[in-house]
């Protein structure tokens, strides 16, 4: 049955509600259904609570950061590329919370054209194809892209959805953890100007940023940087590049003319584009690939007019497969420093998954020989 204001209104005054509320209530739901009506009111926090079956008492608390509640559980994993990694997985009661916004309110909106991680229907394959066929790139990595976008960011993005600034500044902190102690995090664009706030509960001094692990932090650093995706493709237009993002991956790339000198600018302009907005390259994976080099685009081969696998990861996968086929499952994990069969099967799947977006017939096979070894015994083992 479709929404109807006068039957909200009459319902609202049998159950002996506000007159001067309900009318609010309509005029902000009448509102998010003209300007996003794929999108779920939110009028309150009461009224996220009850979507959510979590206690408001619960929700208040997180969003006061009360130590007493521990919103997450953090810990560090080695990053290949060396150096650690922070992950902060929300409680269980964050976490339902988190997910109902994914599911309903962020994965319900486009990011930028540009941008090809997280959002539904996106992938790798899909955003290595827009350089397919280039002769040159320029690659820039942003550092700590999570923890680089702030509260008051995500409270932007909240209020660009259609909320009220409320309910968009209590999202914004049901989505933000407080920033571990840093001398990045010790500046003053981390601490509130005016830290009182209308409601003297919520009061904080330091401003929060999206944490990795939790499932919102994703999309809202994409729609977090819908504007900053807007300038780099106005950026690239002027030079006729080609510009893309994936998740903290800045691609450039032409088919033309290029040199070191105009990527060195390209360079300059984009990181002058990112401080602005409190973001920093990361040098060491910033690099320019010129004409005689492999040109490589999130792990896959674009010097070609179609996105390949690289012969690097296709030796990967091969030798995987040989020694679990020729000195047992058991042999291998012990060899390759796996916790347990269930992870080295589930990291070998990944890697036919990622196969799969560019050499379906390549894929198949090895997941042939994958699901042929005898798998049984030692994943019950390991469950």
């Amino acid at each position: 049955m479709p929404w109807s204001p006068q039957r909200f209104l009459a319902e609202g005054l049998r159950r002996g509600r506000d007159h001067k509320a309900l009318m609010e209530a309509i005029r902000q739901i009448s509102r998010m259904q003209r300007q996003r009506p794929v999108l779920p009111t939110l009028l309150t926090l009461g009224h996220l609570a009850c979507r959510t079956q979590i206690s408001y008492e619960y929700l208040r608390d997180i969003i006061a950061r009360n130590t007493g509640h521990p919103p997450y559980r953090s810990f560090r994993i080695t990053k290949r590329s060396g150096g650690l990694r922070v992950i902060s997985v929300p409680s269980p009661q964050l976490m339902k919370v988190q997910s109902w916004l994914t599911t309903h309110v962020l994965n319900k909106v486009q990011p930028h054209p540009t941008s090809y991680a997280f959002s539904p229907g996106s992938s790798i394959a899909d955003c290595a194809r827009q350089h397919a066929g280039a002769t040159w790139l320029v690659k820039i990595d942003i550092a700590d892209f999570f923890g680089s976008i702030t509260e008051i960011q995500v409270f932007r993005v909240f209020q660009m959805l259609g909320y009220n600034k409320l309910v968009s500044f209590e999202l914004a902190r049901l989505c933000t953890i407080l920033p571990i102690v840093s001398a990045k995090h010790k500046l003053k664009p981390w601490k509130t100007k005016f830290p009182r706030k209308p409601i003297d509960y919520y009061s904080e001094q330091l401003i929060g940023r999206l944490p990795q692990g939790a499932p919102t932090s994703p999309m809202l650093a994409n729609l977090a940087m819908r504007d900053i995706d807007e300038e780099l493709q106005h950026l690239a237009d002027s030079l006729k590049l080609v510009y893309t993002r994936y998740s903290d991956d800045i691609t450039f790339s032409t088919k033309g003319k290029f040199s070191r000198t105009a990527a060195s600018a390209v360079i300059k302009q984009t990181t002058a584009i990112l401080k602005r907005r409190g973001l920093f390259p990361n040098r060491a994976k910033t690099a320019v690939i010129h004409p005689g080099a492999r040109k490589i685009v999130l792990g896959l081969l674009v010097d070609q007019e179609q996105p390949r696998l690289s012969r690097k990861f296709r030796d990967r996968l091969r030798q995987h497969l040989y020694y679990l086929e020729t000195r047992g499952i058991t042999a291998h994990l012990e060899a390759r420093g796996f916790d347990s069969a269930g992870g080295l099967y589930r990291h070998l799947r990944g890697l036919i998954d990622y196969a799969n977006m560019v050499d379906q017939p390549y894929a198949q096979k090895q997941l042939l020989r994958l699901q042929a070894l005898p798998w049984g015994s030692t994943l019950n083992a390991s469950s």
